[in-house]
């Protein structure tokens, strides 16, 4: 499951129509409701809305990050979408994968990453529920991710890794990537009220405990369970805090205190210490970096091949016009 779970996430859009192990995996038009809108046809195959959402919301849960529906969004996904199809359907007729075979890598994918990350099978099923989705169409979908491992696979297998030459010359040319940035010495209390927040902030001012104050009055399980010390993180959006907390953090200057405003609360902030922004070795990011430049040069290689075979396709998406002409042509029951 190693190559599956690396690749995993790449690809924005990934189909979600139902498939028959009949002429080569050929997959097979669903019905969709009387008011679904046809928004596309690969191969004789339609594409309707719901087919097209249903990608995007399963996308969703699988990603935790919420794709766009916007008409601008939609044109763009759904030329993907298409081209997806194509390739899917190319790799099941050359038989660089079997329906059973994929379902069963995502059987395995399901039950041994999805499930995991969201806790168990129940919070897992609220999710794809807030999405309008079923644990049988969200399987589904990662069938169609499965049979698209086995043709980026086959696309990418004569790709090379990059020499140490090539790793060098990008690291020199690119610093900035590797220079981590300014951090700060940290700790935090994070409380509902903000006269409470003041009055803590004088407390530690004093020579209070930021163990014993954070242990008993912190919201956050983080500050609660380490004492309020954070130690080294880095400054601005990289630290990962909210936006109100960074700013006000970096205001701070060593042995000054803060209270930063969040939806969160009122977090009473202090800078310990800071250090300057560092460039990391080339030692150290070698690895990383080698296997970033590998992966952007598969899909580079398979961006390729999925063009190549778009050409040899027959692909129409109807605009927004079209689709309104046909529908006064060939009106819903």
């Amino acid at each position: 499951m190693g190559h599956v779970t690396r690749r995993l996430g790449l690809i924005a859009l990934l189909s979600l129509l139902p498939i028959t192990t009949a002429a080569c995996g050929r997959v097979q038009p669903s019905a969709g409701s009387p008011s679904d809108h046809l928004l596309a046809v690969v191969n004789g195959q339609p594409i309707s809305q719901s087919q097209w959402l249903a990608a995007v919301h399963a996308t969703d849960v699988l990603r935790q990050f919420t794709l766009s529906t916007t008409p601008a969004a939609r044109r763009r996904e759904v030329q993907q979408l298409t081209g997806e199809i194509v390739v899917e359907q190319y790799a099941l007729k050359h038989h660089w994968v079997t329906v059973s075979k994929a379902q069963q890598e995502a059987s395995e994918f399901l039950s041994e990453n999805v499930i995991n990350a969201f806790g168990n099978k129940t919070k897992l099923a609220n999710a794809l529920k807030e999405k309008h989705l079923t644990v049988e169409s969200f399987t589904t979908f990662l069938v169609r991710q499965m049979e698209l491992d086995a043709a980026f696979a086959h696309a990418a297998v004569g790709v090379k890794s990059p020499s140490q030459a090539q790793l060098r010359s990008y690291y020199r040319a690119h610093r900035s990537l590797f220079t981590r940035p300014r951090q700060d010495k940290m700790r935090m209390i994070l409380v509902k009220n903000h006269d409470f927040a003041q009055t803590l902030m004088k407390k530690l001012q004093r020579g209070a405990s930021w163990k014993v104050l954070a242990a008993r009055y912190s919201l956050d399980p983080a500050s609660k369970n380490v004492g309020g010390e954070y130690g080294w993180v880095d400054t601005g959006a990289a630290s990962g805090f909210v936006a109100p907390f960074y700013q006000e953090m970096d205001k701070l200057k060593p042995g000054q205190y803060g209270i930063a405003d969040s939806q969160y609360g009122y977090h009473v902030i202090e800078v310990q210490a800071t250090r300057p922004p560092q460039l990391e070795k080339f030692s150290a990011v070698a690895s990383a970096l080698a296997s970033n430049l590998l992966q952007q040069r598969q899909m580079a290689a398979f961006a390729t091949f999925t063009k190549r075979i778009e050409k040899t396709s027959r692909i129409v998406i109807l605009d927004e016009s079209r689709r309104q002409r046909q529908e006064r042509q060939h009106p819903k029951e």
